[in-house]
């Protein structure tokens, strides 16, 4: 038989071999409901692949669900035309024991719901930073100072003390587009079977021009960095979470981050607090915050990092210096 999609169904299973121990241990591992969720096959001869030595008897749709302690619904094996909930105790002892394993299964399938449905989200999102979004950033606001510079001449800037006023709306216009870019990448992602886009881009340029529409840029040292065939956008968003990083977690007097090439290796070393492998890789997970520290954040910076480095077929490794970090870039 084949399952409708969206459905449970309950299984029940036999032993090929009743004097087999591995089909009585089977057995005890086999699960005792299943959801048939959006392109998953219920025939049976799927469902049984993995079990040697079991088999499955029966499998039915549920259509009896009973609530667990914390008001979840569970699914069961009782049926309209059979036994209902408290008429038989050695049945409902049985379903206990089942819903042992079914209660896996079923945090595994809201799990997986719950993704989906975040997944969702994000694409939604994505769709409007990529399509509605654009209209705005590159091509409303670009035409509107250019038409405003048309109109505005040098004395009139200088007679009403415009030229700061310009200059932010440039660079705060640059700095927009430069972070589209990046998010339009990174969102790009989420569709199925995307490609990252990349190309050759000389990264010394690349992370010249990033930094220099931030606060921060004297306080980075750019040294040699190489031609990489990469996604620029990300790539050097990537390099600037790190680079931030090194700033924010830092007690120096004179805060300090380096950015160099040697063979194959980009290492971004700075003069803070220090942080070890292990550390690291603790924080690269989503949301890990060290609760004591003064700073504020997500705790989704190293963990953005790590995805586009990975999407890079980069490896990191961290080395905790007497005083500060060195995080090496492996590119592969």
């Amino acid at each position: 038989m084949n399952g409708i999609k969206g459905t449970w169904y309950s299984i029940t299973w036999k032993p090929r071999n009743y004097s087999d121990s591995r089909s009585l241990y089977e057995l005890k591992n086999c699960p005792a409901f299943i959801f048939i969720e959006l392109g998953d096959s219920a025939s049976k001869s799927t469902i049984e692949q993995g079990f040697e030595h079991v088999y499955i008897d029966e499998m039915f749709k549920t259509e009896i669900f009973v609530k667990d302690s914390s008001g979840e619904q569970l699914p069961t094996h009782y049926r309209q035309d059979g036994l209902q909930p408290k008429e038989s105790a050695s049945y409902d002892n049985w379903l206990i024991e089942y819903h042992k394993t079914c209660q896996n299964e079923i945090d595994r399938i809201k799990t997986k719901q719950q993704l989906f449905l975040k997944n969702a989200y994000l694409e939604y999102a994505s769709q409007i930073i990529r399509h509605d979004m654009h209209s705005g950033i590159n091509t409303y606001l670009p035409r509107g100072l250019a038409s405003l510079k048309k109109r505005l001449t040098d004395d009139i800037i200088k007679e009403h003390k415009l030229q700061m006023g310009m200059k932010l709306l440039e660079n705060g216009l640059k700095h927009t587009q430069n972070v589209y870019k990046g998010v339009y990448a990174f969102t790009n992602l989420v569709r199925e079977k995307s490609v990252l886009e990349k190309k050759e881009i000389n990264l010394q340029q690349a992370m010249t021009d990033y930094l220099m529409l931030t606060s921060y840029h004297p306080q980075v040292e750019l040294i040699d960095l190489p031609t990489l065939t990469i996604n620029e956008s990300l790539f050097c968003t990537a390099l600037d979470n790190l680079i931030r990083n090194g700033l924010r977690y830092n007690d120096s007097a004179d805060k300090l981050v380096k950015v160099y090439y040697s063979e194959n290796v980009i290492t971004v070393e700075d003069n803070g607090r220090g942080i070890s492998q292990e550390e690291f890789d603790y924080y690269c997970e989503p949301y890990r915050r060290n609760t004591n520290q003064k700073e504020k954040g997500t705790g989704l910076g190293l963990n953005i990092v790590l995805a586009i480095l990975t999407e890079h077929d980069c490896f990191m490794s961290v080395e905790k210096m007497e005083k500060g970090t060195k995080i090496r870039i492996k590119i592969l």
